[in-house]
């Protein structure tokens, strides 16, 4: 029978060990800088001994690092193999030439997919690069409308006052700026054990760092760009921004998917983009509200980016040893954590100073055998390989919750993992069960109606034209959601044997099971 969780000396919540810890904000600024542990700044800030004077002396030879440069004067463009050059303003090259967004220059876009798709070395640097520039032609090609009733469009620009497209430009260059190493690829791990996410490690850059400096020099609220990025703001245009930012078919993975797509190799992820902002529109309903919202004859195009998008999952983002090194990466990661004994100080201190060659190397320096083996893994890719693949329709009730529960609480997927494999380490159970936006995509407004008649507001999942799309998508929800084993494959069938019998399949699917069980080199 499927293992249940095991009592431990700590037991996980859904907030993670740490997360009820306060934060202090100038312990994090100091381990930021000197990577050093908070007791050890802690005890030297109260002995004022030779500790406390190399800190302070680490901390001015930073400062004198960081001002050997001059505020920018004038537009400069970059140059961006995606989009061409982007012509950025002083304020927005001051903040592109901090430290805290320069570090995402060494920050790959897609962690270790790199060891199965070369090309995908680009990074988050890039895509923030990106993201802003597609924020730019949003102001210039979305249009506009106050009043349904009596249409008439006008240009996005005049809705939103100069104030209001700078915070948009800074949202969107600053989205990404609290990625941590391998981005996307260990924030399971962090968010298990110190409850944060990407997110909230930007918010504090944005409100405690350099960035909050170069913002306020240049009349920006920092409080401001964290609202539209948190969806704290009441003010209807600042929510506008945020779905501009966060939303089923937003700026951000527009520009990712076209990114990972050009990058990797896969073309399949390419789909019309300019299209797609072309045919947007926002209105306002009789709330008050703002909403971005598509004409119809955006159907095909959103259909077009839909595909993509989940052609990509299964191509790129779900492939079998992208998932592998990822899990190899994130386990490590979480076992380094624990044993630390990180603080949430220096979770959020540590995770926005490392680069990826950082995390690699704080990860070889482990006491834990299979912490180093797994960075080693990596390093010469001698990955795990597939001992099986099942669908998660495939389980019984109980097992499949099981494996849903391993989505959110990590302690109850190490004890599986370790019953499987006798020992820690030996196995990788990844649930894939990615959001592929059937419900979401189906709440996307369309609007239908002319000039003459007045407009409406439509969902998609209500309108006829849109039914193929929530079609598509709600029979990958069928398909996609699988269970996978990793293991060396010398264990591999004594593995795929104590699987059967720990997670039995439902009996009308048993006929089936030598079809879902394979090994893949």
């Amino acid at each position: 029978m499927p293992k249940k969780q095991s009592g431990r000396e700590k037991s996980t919540t859904s907030h993670g060990f740490v997360a009820d810890q306060p934060v202090d904000v100038e312990t994090v600024k100091l381990v930021r800088v000197t990577g050093m542990r908070e007791s050890e700044l802690v005890d030297a800030r109260k002995k004022k001994d030779k500790i406390w004077k190399q800190i302070q002396r680490i901390q001015s030879d930073h400062s004198k690092l960081l001002s050997k440069t001059e505020a920018h004067s004038r537009q400069k463009a970059i140059q961006d193999p995606v989009h061409g050059a982007i012509i950025f303003d002083p304020w927005e090259l001051d903040l592109v030439s901090g430290w805290e967004i320069l570090r995402l220059r060494f920050v790959k876009q897609l962690g270790p997919a790199h060891i199965v798709y070369p090309g995908a070395t680009h990074t988050r640097f890039q895509h923030c690069l990106g993201t802003n520039f597609l924020a730019q032609k949003c102001v210039r090609v979305v249009n506009y409308c106050d009043d349904l009733d009596n249409v008439c469009f006008s240009p996005l620009s005049q809705l939103l006052d100069d104030y209001q497209q700078k915070v948009f430009r800074a949202a969107a260059l600053l989205h990404d700026v609290g990625h941590p190493p391998t981005s996307h690829t260990i924030e399971f791990a962090l968010e298990s054990w110190s409850g944060l996410d990407h997110t909230d490690l930007g918010a504090f850059l944005i409100l405690n760092s350099g960035v909050t400096e170069i913002l306020e020099r240049h009349d920006i609220e920092p409080k401001t760009v964290v609202d539209v990025l948190k969806r704290r703001s009441k003010d209807p245009v600042l929510m506008l921004l945020s779905d501009f930012i966060d939303s089923p078919l937003d700026i951000d993975k527009t520009d990712y998917l076209i990114r990972d797509a050009h990058f990797s190799g896969v073309q399949l992820g390419v789909f019309p983009a300019e299209r797609v902002l072309l045919t947007n529109r926002v209105v306002r309903d009789g709330r008050g509200k703002y909403h971005r919202a598509f004409m119809l004859k955006a159907l095909h195009s959103l259909e077009a980016l839909t595909l993509s998008r989940n052609w990509m999952f299964a191509s790129l983002y779900l492939h079998h040893a992208v998932r592998v090194a990822e899990s190899l990466v994130s386990k490590a990661t979480y076992f380094r954590m624990k044993e630390e004994e990180l603080t949430k100080n220096e979770c959020i201190g540590l995770f926005t100073r490392m680069t990826d060659s950082d995390l690699y190397a704080w990860l070889k320096e482990s006491e834990t055998d299979f912490i180093r083996e797994y960075a080693a893994r990596i390093r010469y890719r001698r990955l795990f390989k597939v001992v099986l693949s099942r669908p998660l329709l495939s389980f019984e009730d109980d097992t499949r919750n099981l494996f849903m529960k391993m989505l959110s609480d990590i302690e109850t997927l190490i004890d599986n993992e370790v019953e499987l494999g006798d020992d820690i380490g030996k196995v990788i159970i990844d649930v894939v069960n990615p959001e592929l936006g059937e419900k979401s995509l189906g709440r996307i407004p369309l609007l239908v109606g002319g000039e003459k008649s007045g407009i409406e507001i439509v969902r998609l999942k209500k309108a006829q034209e849109g039914k193929p799309i929530i079609h598509a998508l709600r029979q990958q929800k069928r398909t996609i959601p699988s269970v996978r084993v990793y293991s060396d494959p010398e264990i591999a069938g004594e593995i795929r044997d104590r699987f059967n019998k720990m997670y039995p399949l439902k009996r009308k699917a048993r006929y089936r099971q030598d079809e879902y069980d394979m090994t893949e080199t």
